[in-house]
This record gives structure tokens, C-alpha cells and sequence, in this order.
């Protein structure tokens, strides 16, 4: 292959792939301190309208702010009872006097504080989402060895209208 070609991507079938020949990255400035925060709902805390509302402003959310949403099966308080738990996990650029104050104005149901809040670098916060415990040495990022052995099978998707309520109570 030529230095020309970066690599291939499969499409919708076997029959179906591309070739990557060029690739623009964007660079951004980020600051000193970064704040991160992972607020968890379940069905029973309102997640399903919380992610409802999550949809219509994800778009919108200051550029220096991303706001994923991770949902999974767990425990419900009820014993032997399963729900599902809405995960909003965050990267702002900043620190968390200026994000709270932006959570304020751009997603106030989600009920932000600053206990919620943890300020740290840029480096400390891959260790935060790679999942490694508070307060783990930078080497970690070294060390090639998975934390614990999780299979998953996850799907990253883009869709052209909100899912309703309805919708998102099927899922």
C-alpha cells in the first residue's frame, strides 16, 4: 500500500468498503484544568426525559462542553428488579466555576452541582474515562494490559429527528 492510503473501512456489507487517502484534524487549545463529571439516572429519576431533553441540546452545548449519554442494564433499588441507567458523562474545557453556570442555562433538569464536579489535567482526565481509580499514576497510560475484561458490543449512530418518548421507553 502507498504512503498515500491510510487504511480501508468496511460499509454496510461485505461487498461494500472504503479507502481513507486524506484525514483533517482540527486542533483546539485546552486549558490547564479540565472539569469531567459523570451524573447517573435511572428509569425511576427520570432518565427517559432527561435523555429526551438531551437530544434537542447536545447540539447546541457550548463547543468547549461534550455531554455523552452511556445507557446500560443494572440492579434496581427493588430487589431483583432490573432498570436502565442513563450515564451523562462529561468533558468540559474549563473549570468548574464556568461550568456550572453554562450547565445552568443549557440543561438544567440534569441537576449539575459541584459535588458532581471534578477538576483535574487534560492527561488525568483519558484516565478518568478509560476508568481507572481516582487518583491512578499517569504510567497507567503505559501499561497496554486491560483494568478488567469487559465484552460489550457498542454502536455510535447519528439520527436525523429526536426519538420519542415512546421510542426511547421500547429501547
Amino acid at each position: 500500500m502507498g504512503e498515500d492510503l491510510f487504511w480501508a473501512i468496511r460499509g454496510g456489507s461485505d461487498a461494500s468498503f472504503g479507502v481513507i487517502i486524506a484525514w483533517k484534524i482540527m486542533l483546539v487549545s485546552v486549558p490547564s484544568t479540565v472539569t469531567v463529571f459523570t451524573v447517573r439516572k435511572t428509569l425511576e429519576q427520570n432518565a427517559t426525559l432527561l435523555v429526551l431533553r438531551w437530544q434537542y441540546i447536545a447540539d447546541k452545548l457550548d463547543e468547549d462542553l461534550l455531554i455523552r449519554i452511556i445507557l446500560r442494564r443494572v440492579n434496581s433499588s427493588e430487589e431483583g428488579k432490573k432498570t436502565i441507567e442513563a450515564s451523562f458523562n462529561s468533558l468540559f474545557l474549563g473549570g468548574v466555576d464556568e461550568l456550572l453556570p453554562l450547565m445552568q442555562e443549557s440543561f438544567p433538569e440534569l441537576g449539575l452541582v459541584k459535588e458532581d464536579c471534578i477538576e483535574m489535567s487534560w492527561i488525568e482526565s483519558i484516565l478518568y474515562f478509560a476508568g481507572f481509580p481516582g487518583g491512578a499514576s499517569l504510567d497507567g497510560l503505559l501499561d497496554r494490559t486491560p483494568l478488567t475484561r469487559r465484552f460489550f458490543k457498542a454502536k455510535s449512530d447519528y439520527v436525523k429527528e429526536p426519538i420519542s418518548e415512546i421510542g426511547l421507553e421500547g429501547i
